[in-house]
């Protein structure tokens, strides 16, 4: 029986989740379509009976005269009559299980996975059993589908604090491992100690305790286990009072944890994983590499035989955020290889932190995101009077004038994925808290004005037009009036920018065409308007992020942008590809000399060199330091104005953010983002001195 079926109107498969294979209602998840089970008759729907506004999720205990069996050794030693009793009920749970439970909430038939009925129902953590929350239901369906896809390796899901997924992933752990035979199932988590005493001990061992028992299996060793919780046949019975055997084959299944290495699983099978804090692992172990070596242990041949879930608040990108981005760019499932795989193998999940904040849940289980009109009973016993969205932006308000403050409560609370990677703002050469504002700024904007697409000859060396497309290698927010465009000049006899007293280009070439692995740098490009009267002033216009299959393309696009703006370019001149290619058509003259500011006092570098060099340090700092006061006086929010930046490409605010000077080359939207403001920077003219007025010999009073 497959679980990938096709529906009709999508591209994508729907993945069942039923274990019976029916088919009921498809619901879209993150970018998987995950088809329901078949919802059942009323009379089958828990709490069916009950009034409306009653129905919500409820915990039904274990009844009283089974709680007082400890074993299964127990259950066998009761009388027929007794065992004959409770059978049928021991047998449905086993069923809810497998099978999911289907609730009415508030009137809505409502279907949860077996993983999260027995979270719900038989897992007690740290503050007793947990309640029913909508959010995790979306977690436990993302999960089941994750689970069931032959494609897929498991479960990768970015959070927030507290959004209770220790609690489920030891929960799934320990239901998995209690009904599996001859398996291992693995935990590792930011460091050994994390994996050992927060997980293992106080989570996974707890819950398998507050199981009922007859979803226990034969256990072999303490109660209390520290390294291991193994279902193997014991020597001897724990204790007289406290019994753990029962007649049946042993499981023979284990779950352990191990020390956070790289290799910490090499070469075992296992059946299931749960990494824990995989966006908090710091160097030397790199999640990215303990992810490609131990995903082996999930799979034999093409096969994959085991599943991972992985899940984590993010640090800043140098303490481990880096390396968790990457597999969380690697997990997307609308990105897939011929075999139908994500890079990473992973599915990714990531839910706003206003849908899963403590506090906010009304007894049903619902986020309450915004403003109710009255009060609203929360699932605590509290009432909820404003939004969770309200209350966290209550908090970020109150940061408002903190930078670093403002970054960590939006950063531990993301409304976004890219919130919640954002990174730390200490140690940063560049404001990033402005920086941010500005992305924020740039979401909220509707219409965006920044349109994806390319520029193309409509008659070459004549007229350039701008082509909208989704995959264009362009982004262009700006453009001037229709007979400023295109315009030719010609200065003795030679090609030249018509325009550059209105803005510049900055550009970071590449002389090599692509690369084996595409693992070349990016051939980037930016337009910038200079402060004017008549266009929009001391603003980026174009942004170009591109490694075509040839250089020469590349060239090309930032000719025919040139053109079409008629603005001169600055480009770096240990890249001489891009110089010799303008000389070849005659564009030469849209390439800038040094700038004269940018030259030492003692320099006896010829002012006519094209470009400027890249590893000069005079450059280096000019270049960084012209970013950093652009930032300071264009970018996020002027607090004297209240005015927000025209700053809108996302993808170099982002540069900005990860710059390094020491690794400035990585950077390749920043380099050409700073070449632009180096060009439009201008020269410094010495004072002329009158001399009319200097005095060249000493004057006495007569």
């Amino acid at each position: 029986m497959s679980v990938l079926i096709d529906i009709e109107g999508y591209e994508t498969k729907g993945i069942k989740i039923d274990p019976n294979g029916t088919e009921g209602e498809h619901v879209e998840l993150h970018g998987l379509l995950v088809v329901l089970p078949k919802k059942p008759k009323r009379s089958e729907i828990l709490f069916h009976d009950k009034p409306k506004e009653l129905q919500m999720w409820q915990r039904i205990p274990l009844p009283e005269e089974l709680q007082r069996v400890r074993s299964m050794d127990e259950w066998f030693e009761k009388p027929a009559e007794f065992r004959n009793k409770f059978r049928s009920y021991v047998e449905k749970e086993f069923q809810r299980r497998r099978d999911g439970v289907w609730f009415y909430n508030n009137g809505v038939p409502t279907y949860i996975t077996g993983r999260q009925y027995m979270f719900l129902q038989w897992s007690k953590i740290d503050i007793g059993y947990p309640s029913y929350l909508a959010f995790q239901r979306e977690i436990f369906l993302h999960m089941a589908a994750c689970e069931a896809d032959p494609r897929c390796f498991g479960q990768l899901y970015t959070k927030c604090r507290r959004s209770g997924y220790t609690n489920i992933c030891s929960a799934v752990l320990v239901d998995e491992a209690s009904q599996v035979k001859e398996k291992l199932l693995g935990i590792q988590s930011k460091t050994g100690k994390d994996a050992q005493e927060n997980i293992f001990m106080k989570k996974v061992v707890a819950i398998f305790r507050s199981y009922p028992f007859f979803f226990k299996p034969i256990q072999d060793g303490t109660t209390n286990p520290r390294m291991e919780l193994a279902f193997r046949e014991p020597s001897k019975r724990i204790t007289k009072n406290n019994k753990t055997s029962y007649r049946g084959d042993a499981l023979n299944t284990v779950i352990n944890w191990k020390n956070t290495t790289n290799n910490a699983y090499d070469g075992e099978k296992l059946h299931m994983l749960y990494l824990d804090e995989a966006g908090k692992w710091e160097k030397p172990t790199d999640i990215r590499e303990a992810w490609r070596i131990e995903r082996t242990c999930l799979i034999v041949g093409k096969r994959i035989v085991g599943k991972a879930l992985v899940g984590s608040t993010v640090n800043p990108m140098n303490k481990g955020g880096k390396e968790y981005r990457g597999l969380w760019n690697d997990s997307d499932p609308n990105e897939r290889n011929a075999n139908g795989r994500t890079r990473s193998g992973l599915y990714r999940i990531f839910i706003p932190a206003y849908d899963a904040l403590e506090g906010f849940f009304d007894q049903y289980g619902n986020a309450v995101i915004e403003d109710p009109e009255q009060e609203v009973d929360g699932i605590d016993g509290d009432f909820i009077a404003i939004g969770s969205k309200t209350y966290l932006k209550n908090e970020r308000r109150s940061f408002k004038d903190n930078p670093s403050e403002l970054n960590e409560v939006t950063r531990q609370f993301p409304f976004t994925e890219d919130e919640a990677f954002r990174d730390s703002i200490e140690g940063s050469l560049f404001n990033i808290g402005k920086i941010y504002q500005q992305i924020e700024h740039n979401d909220e904007l509707f219409p965006n004005p920044v349109v994806v697409g390319n520029f193309i000859w409509r008659e070459k060396d004549k007229e350039v037009v701008f082509s909208p497309t989704p995959n264009g290698r362009f982004r262009v927010c700006w453009m001037p009036e229709s007979q400023d465009r295109n315009v030719s000049k010609l200065h003795r006899g030679k090609r030249v920018a018509p325009f550059p007293e209105y803005g510049c280009g900055g550009v970071d070439s590449y002389d090599l065409d692509a690369t084996v692995d595409n693992r070349g740098s990016k051939g980037a490009l930016h337009m910038y308007n200079k402060f004017s009267m008549n266009r929009p002033s001391n603003m980026f216009v174009v942004e170009y992020a591109s490694r075509p299959d040839l250089a020469s393309i590349f060239y090309e696009d930032v000719l025919m942008c040139a053109f079409y703006y008629g603005y001169p370019l600055l480009v770096e001149n240990n890249k001489y590809g891009i110089v010799r290619y303008f000389e070849s058509r005659g564009y030469d003259g849209y390439l800038m000399d040094r700038p004269k500011h940018l030259l030492s006092s003692s320099s006896h570098v010829n002012v006519k060199t094209k470009g400027i060099p890249s590893n000069s340090q005079d450059v280096i700092q000019s270049h960084a330091q012209s970013i950093e006061k652009y930032i300071h006086e264009h970018v996020g929010i002027d607090h004297e104005t209240g005015e927000v930046g025209k700053m809108y490409f996302n993808r170099t605010l982002e540069d900005w953010i990860g710059f390094k000077i020491d690794k400035r080359t990585k950077f390749d939207l920043t380099i050409s983002s700073g070449l632009c403001l180096l060009a439009a920077q201008k020269t410094k003219k010495k004072e002329r001195v009158n001399f009319e007025e200097k005095v060249f010999f000493r004057r006495y009073r007569v």
